[in-house]
């Protein structure tokens, strides 16, 4: 009967159970939704989260890693979102552990959720609008030709002031190159700091992300190198930084971040969630190994002679 008991007891001690909880049932489209995990289990295990980007309907926006909050107990947060209203089950969230003195990895399931997501009241004291639009009258074959030529001829007015300016530019020797009233460094570092306190990914804001962080690097190479990077193609930007990033790292990540960017805003890619970390931690990578160092030196000599 004590062997019995004793056993019972053992098989409670190696019990591991997973319990997923959220402050309320219902949200907004689009709003972030905080999941709290609380696992039970024995002694020295520890969780490694198995579920991907997406759950469901739902959009992992972030997954915390567990941490124990005693020796039997650990809890952790995972944040997601729905981009459509309805209802939505919030499928199980899945970890991996071992028990201590074991080998084999073993799997634990939290509960589902139930979740209810809602649009943005519209306001219906707005103005009225007619049902439908106005009947469109279709275009003559000589009024589309017309237009196909107007808009050739812009384009062509277009490219040619943009070599005449690329021209111009590159033909002004390097003393006419006026450096910008602070570093280009500086300015490119207090961008990327206030786009990181931002958060637009972690709202689902993917491309408006991207954007801003290659105008803040596409202006950077303006002020430091003199190129047209703000009006140029990533291959024309890769070209004009070819003579200007000597190591083929730097240059190469340049190249991968600008057209992972141009994947998010033209193509509908979406990268994971480290991909966007590694975006902005390249960004900072490439201002900081490229700074003009000499100028900022001779800055802090001035300032001690004026001193």
């Amino acid at each position: 009967m004590i062997f019995v008991v004793a056993s019972f007891s053992n098989l409670q001690a190696l019990d591991v159970s997973a319990r997923a909880s959220v402050d309320s049932t219902t949200y907004n489209v689009g709003d972030p939704i905080l999941v709290t995990v609380d696992l039970v289990h024995p002694r020295g295990v520890r969780f490694n989260p198995l579920f991907a980007d997406t759950l469901g309907d739902f959009l992992v926006l972030d997954g915390q890693a567990v941490r124990s909050t005693d020796d039997t107990s650990s809890s952790g947060q995972v944040v997601v979102a729905r981009y459509d209203s309805g209802s939505s089950i919030l499928p199980p969230l899945k970890y991996a552990y071992v028990l201590p003195g074991n080998t084999t990895a073993d799997t634990v399931e939290t509960n589902p959720l139930l979740l209810t997501v809602h649009l943005v009241e519209i306001d219906t004291t707005g103005l009225i609008r007619d049902l439908k639009p106005p009947l469109s009258v279709p275009l003559t074959l000589t009024e589309v030709a017309t237009i196909m030529l107007i808009i050739l001829a812009v384009v062509a007015i277009v490219y040619l002031i943009r070599r005449y300016w690329k021209r111009r530019r590159k033909s002004e020797p390097e003393s006419a190159d006026i450096s910008p009233p602070r570093p280009a460094h500086i300015i490119a570092l207090e961008e990327l700091a206030v786009l990181k306190e931002k958060k637009l990914w972690q709202q689902g804001l993917i491309k408006q992300y991207y954007s801003e962080l290659t105008e803040i690097l596409r202006r950077y190479f303006e002020n430091r190198y003199g190129v047209a990077a703000l009006e140029e193609t990533t291959d024309e930007i890769m070209d004009d930084l070819r003579s200007h990033l000597h190591a083929d790292s730097l240059w190469e990540d340049a190249g991968r971040m600008l057209r992972q960017a141009d994947l998010v805003k033209f193509a509908r890619f979406v990268p994971s969630i480290s991909e966007h970390e590694e975006s902005l931690i390249t960004a900072y990578n490439l201002v900081d190994k490229t700074k003009r160092v000499e100028t900022v030196e001779r800055r802090e000599a001035q300032e001690l002679v004026g001193a």
